[in-house]
């Protein structure tokens, strides 16, 4: 696929090498397609995020960016990070089925079918047009998005009930849904698969439109797709000291990677919320959103976790049209006639916004976690990592506007490129691929999925300290 520099040195190492001699700080290698790149100088100006390759880092980093980047980009920028190649056979390699004594042989020899069938299918479906817009789709979507907003603006400006603003609030979280849903597509470069132009939309609707940094979102979200569920690396799973999917956050603290320090200790007050945490759950994610105003407002101006250097497209856009949201909200808002009737529109939009929380978390909460980064072999490779760490949610095709893609996580990790509309289309692809090849497909109903989210956050719970244990502790403290 990318052809490397003549005149660069060749250096034949074995995968175990490769991992060895790689540090993300002053060698960071990765492998794609048998060739090991040297991307440490890359990881500044990475339009992804540094992040990204750096949890990478010593891995074969083939089918991520494979599905996450046009073959013309790897072959345009791949190449001048070239460092070697890796002189033993892949562990993907067909020859490796008869190879009892390989070093990879900890992955079974259906697993490494699995995965080359995989690629192949992936192949497939990118010749068959699966990867290509339907702008009909998207122009409809703009015009719902903009009916939306015309009903919240006339509730606001056309009426002086009560109960004519909470409709108009309930409506303004609806909008901000269903905006969210579009800042999903344009994130991963869905819409017009032009970084340049879905960025600068992203902007707009993110932004502008709903007040969550595109900037901030894309360099969390893109990590969460390579290291799905990681307790360490997945900044979508590390919500300390509020929830705890697993027990292992109370064990010890975690050195979050994505935020650089340590995640709040397991202390006396992280033990009394996560107690209660499947109590919580709901009440959270009614205000979940101005944690994301903070994060969007914190990583556009540069401070708190990303006060490092890094690329961040157009920053200042970004600024900007940050602080348009909150004027027109601000704005909009202060038209109401009273500050019941203000409190009520603004508090009911958030909280229905909050239903995008809820979903968000159903596919991966319940899910198996795990430490670390995974694409060791072929049995914790791409495909198994992100089939164990998401899932689908059932729904009618007529539900499809309220989910917005979202209910089909599984398809979408492993095809993050796909436009929304063909992802229903793509999961019966997908339900066929893992019973032919007996691999792990998670998907239940809505209801399901929240019964398994409110489960795993209880069985963490009953992990933590009771309140006379907690006094007990203080006491013993005190001597």
């Amino acid at each position: 696929m990318c052809n490397p520099r003549a005149k660069a040195p060749v250096r034949n190492l074995t995968r175990e090498e490769v991992l060895r001699n790689s540090n993300p700080d002053s060698l960071c290698l990765i492998i794609v397609n048998q060739r090991i790149y040297n991307c440490t100088a890359w990881q500044s100006t990475h339009p992804g995020g540094h992040l990204t390759i750096r949890a990478l880092c010593g891995k074969d980093a083939t089918a991520n960016l494979l599905a996450n980047h046009d073959d013309r980009i790897l072959e345009k920028w791949l190449p001048r990070f070239y460092y070697g190649e890796v002189k033993e056979s892949p562990w993907n390699n067909e020859k490796l089925l008869e190879e009892e004594d390989n070093k990879c042989s900890r992955a079974t020899a259906e697993e490494i079918k699995a995965v080359l069938a995989f690629q192949q299918l992936s192949l497939t479906l990118r010749e068959s047009g699966m990867f290509q817009t339907s702008y009909y789709f998207y122009y409809v979507m703009f015009a719902w998005l903009a009916l939306l907003f015309s009903l919240v603006l006339a509730g606001v400006f056309c009426s002086d009930l009560l109960w004519v603003h909470s409709l108009a609030g309930l409506t303004l979280g609806l909008f901000w849904q269903q905006v969210a849903f579009l800042g999903h597509d344009l994130g991963h470069n869905g819409v017009t698969h032009d970084r340049i132009k879905d960025s600068l939309l992203g902007i707009f609707f993110g932004n502008f439109c709903s007040g969550i940094g595109v900037g901030w979102w894309k360099r969390s979200h893109n990590v969460h797709h390579i290291v799905t569920n990681s307790i360490d690396f997945d900044p979508d799973i590390q919500h300390m000291p509020i929830f705890a999917i697993t027990p292992a956050f109370l064990k010890k603290p975690i050195f979050s990677t994505f935020y650089n320090k340590f995640l709040d200790p397991p202390n006396w007050f992280a033990h009394l919320m996560i107690r209660y945490q499947h109590w919580l759950y709901y009440p959270v994610m009614a205000f979940a959103r101005f944690n994301l105003y903070a994060q969007g407002i914190m990583h556009s101006v540069g401070i708190g976790p990303y006060s490092i250097q890094e690329v961040v497209f157009r920053r200042d856009l970004q600024i900007l049209a940050l602080i348009g949201f909150w004027i027109w909200l601000i704005a909009l808002t202060l038209q109401l006639p009273t500050w019941t009737s203000r409190a009520v529109f603004f508090l009911l939009a958030h909280n229905v916004a909050g239903i995008l929380h809820v979903q968000i978390t159903l596919s991966h909460f319940a899910m198996a976690s795990y430490h670390g980064v995974t694409y060791d072999n072929a049995s914790n490779g791409y495909l198994f990592t992100q089939l164990n760490g998401s899932m689908d949610i059932d729904c009618p095709p007529w539900l499809d506007w309220f989910h917005g893609g979202l209910q089909f996580q599984a398809v979408h990790h492993l095809w993050p490129s796909v436009p929304r509309h063909n992802l229903r289309n793509l999961q019966k692809v997908l339900i066929s691929f893992c019973q032919e090849h007996k691999l792990p497909y998670h998907h239940v109903g809505f209801f399901a999925a929240n019964r398994m989210v409110l489960k795993a956050l209880r069985s963490t719970s009953m992990t933590t300290k009771t309140l006379r244990e907690m006094y007990n502790d203080a006491l013993n403290l005190r001597g």
